[in-house]
């Protein structure tokens, strides 16, 4: 059995295991687990390209919908994390009313992920997996030389120079980013085991931990908005929006360190290193 083909058994496996598991309790390593396990699935999908049928099409469709309704509860949960950060005594009602607002938001979302989980369960989503992963892990990758870790170099160095100029990390394409260096990374993981590949996923996590810390203070910055709306100067809303601000700086920063030594590194290579086939990048 090819690598590729364990991970396919492993990652359709432990979907159903961590779907069965969130039907007992919607926890936040429940969740986390659910929608990693979808992201490397659907990376693994994307990397060897399997001629699906429309059926299974369908299924990934209503993963990613599945994957999307967790998130809402993941950030829910890292929210709940976050008020903790802030110790400013003179806020401690404040952040009592904001937590009672989240943990009201989570059990309505946790009734909409339990519903869905019913829902695709009776349609047979779940069932439908093994068959899934069988047909990825039979599937070829486009070029059997170009491995999953080169794959993600390259569209890294297309990133890269998609996000050359300061005017290209604002938060909204900052989001968008933060979400194709997901991709990469998990494209990275399908690679076998080395020191390089070691390396790689090390400085993806550190730059993908940066912005995701802004991510969320962006959502609990929102939430708090939305609960203070009529108290323009509420002192733990002007704590969280300063908070928020210098994760900003920070992702900011991670980014250019990353795109600025993979641009160096790439420059150190030589010519044929550097022409490996272009791979489109995921939708």
């Amino acid at each position: 059995m090819s690598p590729l083909e364990r991970q396919a058994k492993r990652l359709a496996a432990g979907l159903v295991k961590a779907a069965s598991k969130l039907e007992q309790e919607v926890s936040p390593k429940g969740i986390h687990r659910l929608r990693t396990t979808i992201r490397r699935l659907q990376s693994l999908i994307d990397y060897t390209h399997p001629k699906l049928s429309k059926k299974q099409q369908k299924t990934l469709e209503e993963l990613t919908e599945l994957r999307k309704r967790a998130g809402k509860i993941r950030d829910l949960d890292i929210q709940l994390r976050l008020i903790k950060a802030i110790g400013n005594g003179s806020t401690a009602s404040d952040r009592r009313a904001i937590v009672e607002t989240i943990n009201w938001t989570r059990a309505r979302q946790t009734r909409r992920l339990a519903s869905l989980l019913q829902e695709l369960k009776d349609s047979g989503v779940f069932s439908r997996l093994p068959k899934l992963a069988e047909k990825t892990s039979g599937a070829s990758a486009p070029d059997p030389t170009f491995s999953p870790l080169q794959k993600a170099q390259d569209v890294l160095a297309e990133l890269a120079a998609s996000y050359s100029r300061p005017q290209d990390l604002v938060p909204a394409k900052l989001h968008r980013l933060r979400i194709e260096l997901k991709k990469v990374r998990y494209t990275a993981e399908l690679a076998p085991a080395s020191p390089e590949q070691e390396q790689f996923l090390a400085a993806m996590k550190s730059v993908q931990d940066a912005i995701g810390e802004w991510h969320d203070w962006e959502t609990l910055v929102k939430t708090a908005e939305k609960r203070f709306k009529d108290r323009v100067n509420c002192p733990l809303l002007v704590e969280m929006r300063s908070l928020f601000a210098a994760k900003h700086i920070a992702a900011v920063s991670a980014v250019t360190h990353l795109f600025s030594a993979r641009t160096r590194t790439r420059r150190k290579q030589p010519r044929s290193a550097v022409s490996a086939p272009k791979i489109a990048q995921r939708a």
